[in-house]
């Protein structure tokens, strides 16, 4: 089985791209993408995924994502955070942790956020951040869905708020910025964020980005599929159905070993053999009650 995932600790700085570029440079792969960008000013775990497993980038880019994050107060930015060009600027700023949080809470509980003008969300086939760049992008953008689990004032300064921030995939730290400045009155923009986890995965377990200057690829970095895969539940295929299944037929009645009920839709699930070895990926359904459908059979 081909292809792996690596962690690494992105510095502040070069882009998420930058940081792919070096690895596929230095360990001699042709294939390599992330499953979640940074950006450059932001540090913290980035997925990459390497060879064969870049046609699992579904799996591993939906995760719930674990931030620490700095607002500052006192000026909006172009782009919601410390790179873009001042919009508004206010100096007679009064923080109180008791209103932040509070705050926090209302933002903690809305299930929309309206995404920053500079960002990759496509609008007419071109990403907003090209069309921001051209003024072309519209002032107010339509809101989107947003999970956020957690919310927490975790430090409180005179022009600065420290976050730890729990969400979903594809939430914005930087409109949260934005929008914490809104409800406090205060013009704010985002100074700082580093992602401290993605699903089962920690930036404690990671490899500095500096490392992959000087890696050595005869001893490859990251996990394997299997082990990267591990955290999934898993589905035993029975014998009659594993030669079917190498062909991408869809999983019947009696193909699989799995007593109880499906887990909720949109869950992946592994399908293994007697022995335990990774077969294939399937991903839950609602159809319109939960199915299990085949999505990746895995190379031998």
């Amino acid at each position: 089985m081909t292809g792996r995932l690596v962690l690494v600790d992105k510095p502040e700085g070069p882009t998420s791209h930058d940081v792919v570029a070096t690895l596929r440079r230095t360990l001699g792969v042709r294939k390599a993408g992330h499953c979640g960008t940074l950006d450059p000013l932001a540090s913290g775990l980035l997925l990459i995924l390497t060879g064969w497993a870049t046609r699992l980038a579904e799996v591993f880019s939906g995760h719930d994502k674990l931030y620490q994050a700095t607002v500052r107060f006192g000026t909006a930015t172009s782009t919601d955070d410390c790179d873009g060009e001042v919009i508004a600027r206010r100096e007679d700023v009064r923080l109180e942790a008791g209103a932040v949080g509070e705050a926090l809470a209302d933002l903690a509980a809305a299930r929309t956020q309206r995404p920053p003008r500079f960002s990759a969300i496509k609008m007419g086939g071109v990403p907003l951040y090209k069309l921001a760049r051209r003024g072309e992008a519209p002032d107010a953008l339509p809101e989107r869905p947003a999970v956020v689990h957690r919310l927490a004032l975790t430090a409180l300064r005179e022009r600065e708020a420290d976050l730890e921030i729990h969400c979903g995939a594809g939430y914005y730290v930087r409109a949260l910025a934005r929008d914490l400045g809104d409800r406090l009155g205060a013009p704010a923009h985002l100074a700082a964020l580093r992602r401290l986890r993605s699903g089962p995965f920690t930036v404690a377990d990671a490899v500095p980005a500096d490392r992959l200057l000087w890696e050595d690829s005869a001893a490859p970095l990251g996990l394997d599929l299997a082990a990267a895969l591990a955290h999934l539940p898993a589905a035993g295929v029975r014998e009659q159905y594993r030669e079917l299944l190498v062909h991408g037929r869809q999983p019947g009645e009696g193909d699989l070993d799995w007593a109880g009920a499906l887990p909720a839709p949109g869950s992946w699930l592994r399908l293994v053999d007697s022995d335990g070895a990774l077969l294939a990926l399937g991903r839950v359904e609602a159809d319109p009650e939960p199915v299990l459908r085949l999505r990746r059979s895995l190379p031998r």
